[in-house]
């Protein structure tokens, strides 16, 4: 498939300045991806006064393959990467990288977090906050270290938005977390890691600052940006030369790694964002659904929401599958993901990696697994199958969305750890990636109740199904 052209305002944006920061904020199918690949192209064209090597940036690793996909043949001078590829060949540069260096797995990452936890509860065996679970501070310290925290002022100073009145931290115990955070800092150099993926960005700050030698890059451009860490947007900030382009391309209503992306302080400065209200993806039944998701409570602190106004073709209205058992749920899903594939592009997506057991087994060797490090893609007619996370930035004709019942969404752990208000905005995020990933077609399956996240049908779509037996009613 060749790179869509730009059409009308996404010009404009293709041309906008060559040096400063520039944010261009759109709805979901707003076509950012391709107005991004064109706006490398654009700023790296040697024919032009302002062409110069350009960094194409996602976040999301499997996004690559997509990248790559649609980059041009004939586009030069453009490294396309994702953010982490960046900050380890720079920090390799700067020999400050070395063999085996990174906590590269979430995994290990917990295991030594619940080593420093546990060491700091035999100090403070009387602290209720050391008795909260491990998931609580997996995600406050992750959420330290993309915001650059390296010391107990900073952390007792910023502002922590996000995690309602029921995850407000005083200072006695945000000094409790920093003492967590700093001995798992501790046992993590100890085991030969020098960083994970969240804090790495930090050092690639504090390299820049030093680092007196020519820029490699004169321009950036970010796609799927809202994903990325104040820290990371820092060190990109930091990355170009007084005389090179930081162009942000996002949409608030995806971000599903964090949230509330404040420019200030992601070290961007920029006037006001462009905004993209036309939807070139989702037809207008598809494109409601993501609306009403989006006008639920969780959304409502997001002052960057860019609503539509237009969209693609007309389609059939989404279907919300009630099923008596998981083995039904699975069994529908399978057997509509294979009518649909012949003819059409379909998705077959789920809130955890777990879960898709099944459906590799039913697909294996006929259809396409979604995952980090995917290196191929394909838009033709067939089954991809992975999380939801793994599925941004992609489309499909069709998606089933399986199982949206209300004992996965908000995930439970999610709630105990980070609290509901904090639970509800990150899964509902998700829930909105997952709807406007489709086209034309939708169908969301579940078993007992559906997931609170779900607006009212207010005629948004077809209830189907299983009903209700007696000892569930």
């Amino acid at each position: 498939m060749p790179l869509p052209e730009p059409k009308g305002k996404q010009r404009e944006v293709v041309c906008l300045n060559q040096t400063g920061h520039s944010v261009v904020l759109g709805t979901a199918g707003s076509g950012k991806t391709t107005m991004a690949i064109h706006r490398a192209a654009y700023l790296a064209n040697p024919n032009t006064a302002h062409g110069a090597s350009t960094l194409l940036l996602s976040f999301n690793k499997s996004l690559l393959a997509y990248l790559n996909y649609l980059r041009p043949p004939e586009l030069t001078g453009v490294d396309i990467r994702n953010y982490h590829h960046f900050a380890r060949g720079y920090l390799n540069h700067r020999k400050r990288m070395g063999y085996n260096w990174i906590c590269d797995k979430d995994s290990d990452r917990e295991a030594l977090l619940s080593e420093a936890l546990e060491a700091t509860r035999k100090k403070e065996p009387r602290k209720a906050l050391l008795k909260r679970p491990l998931q609580f501070f997996f995600t406050e310290t992750r959420w330290m270290s993309q915001q650059g925290i390296t010391s107990l002022d900073e952390y007792l100073e910023i502002e922590r938005a996000g995690r309602g009145d029921e995850g407000v931290l005083g200072s006695k115990q945000r000094t409790l977390v920093f003492e967590v955070f700093e001995t798992y800092q501790q046992l993590r150099e100890e085991a030969g890691y020098r960083y994970d993926w969240y804090d790495i960005a930090t050092t690639v700050c504090e390299e820049l600052k030093k680092d007196n030698a020519p820029r490699q890059y004169r321009h950036v451009v970010i796609d799927e940006g809202q994903d990325f860490s104040p820290s990371m947007l820092r060190s990109l900030a930091l990355l170009i030369p007084a005389d090179g382009s930081l162009t942000f391309f996002g949409d608030v209503a995806q971000q599903v790694y964090g949230r509330r992306i404040s420019w200030r302080q992601a070290g961007l400065d920029i006037r006001a964002p462009w905004n993209f209200e036309r939807n070139y993806r989702n037809s207008p039944q598809i494109a409601k659904v993501g609306i009403a998701i989006a006008e639920m409570p969780y959304f409502a602190d997001e002052l960057d929401m860019v609503p539509p106004t237009e969209f693609a073709a007309e389609g059939p209205k989404p279907t919300l599958v009630r099923c008596a058992t998981k083995e039904d749920e699975i069994q529908l899903a399978i057997s509509q993901a294979r009518a649909a594939a012949e003819s059409a592009s379909v998705a077959v997506l789920v809130r955890r990696r777990e879960d898709l057991g099944p459906f590799a087994h039913a697909f294996k060797g006929s259809g396409q697994r979604l995952y980090r490090d995917m290196t191929d893609w394909s838009p033709d007619p067939g089954v991809s199958y992975g999380t939801v996370h793994n599925a941004k930035g992609y489309e499909f004709d069709t998606v089933i969305l399986v199982g949206l019942g209300d004992e996965r969404w908000p995930d439970p752990g999610a709630i105990e750890a980070e609290g509901t208000d904090e639970a509800e905005a990150s899964d509902g995020r998700l829930l909105y990636v997952g709807v406007t990933r489709a086209r034309s077609a939708l169908v969301m399956t579940y078993i007992g109740e559906p997931t609170k996240l779900l607006p009212a049908n207010d005629d948004l779509w077809t209830e189907a199904g299983a009903p209700m037996s007696a000892a569930e009613k």
